[in-house]
């Protein structure tokens, strides 16, 4: 008569293996045994809780290698025997696995939670990364600079009835020799028109 083959024993002895030495490589072994057998026992509720259970720890392992608290590997082992134990010829009640499965998540509920950290870490760090908007730098209003000839012009304008270059030198704080040179270009230009000797105005 054939022995009928326990689907728990590859992950057993991978499980074995990893207890021995932490490396990516168990690791991997281990969980791959583990995403098989929730595939196979997806109708087993409780078994699969506590396949998904496991699973992170694998994750745990992955980051804190040697200084992984002991309670994970604890943790492996005692839901593979607890596995091993949902698998017997005279299965356990459903209340019995309940409470199987309710008693492995209270004992590590402190490495749970450890558990959780590190796969947010494991998450974001192989999350692809966003793209940081640019900030929107604000609107810098650019002051023009006003060169002397506006300025004298300007000034200009604004007496209607013709300012004279003493004034203007009081107003602008040009000197003389600059106020001289924007009047007798500007008068060229036809912008402005000399109203009487030394007073200007606006053309």
């Amino acid at each position: 008569m054939k022995q009928k083959v326990d689907v728990l024993e590859p992950l057993k002895a991978s499980l074995l293996t990893l207890d021995w030495e932490i490396s990516p490589q168990t690791i991997r072994k281990f969980e791959k045994e583990l995403e098989g057998l929730k595939e196979k026992l997806a109708k087993d509720r409780y078994s699969k809780r506590l396949i998904e259970l496991s699973l992170p720890i694998c994750n745990y392992l992955r980051v804190r290698k040697g200084s992984a608290s002991p309670a994970s590997m604890q943790f492996l082992h005692a839901a593979t025997r607890t596995l091993h134990h949902f698998r017997q010829k005279r299965q356990p009640a459903v209340a019995e696995r309940k409470k199987a499965v309710k008693n492995l998540i209270d004992k590590f509920k402190d490495l749970m939670a450890d558990v959780k950290k590190i796969n947010m870490v494991v998450a974001n760090a192989t999350a692809a990364p966003k793209k940081k908007t640019p900030a929107k730098k604000p609107a810098i209003r650019k002051i023009r600079k006003q060169s002397p000839a506006d300025v004298v012009l300007r000034t200009i304008k604004g007496h209607k009835r013709g300012v004279d270059i003493a004034t203007l030198k009081k107003i602008t704080g040009l000197p003389d020799n600059s106020i001289r040179n924007i009047l007798y270009r500007a008068g060229k230009e036809g912008k402005i028109e000399r109203i009487s000797r030394g007073v200007y105005a606006s053309a």
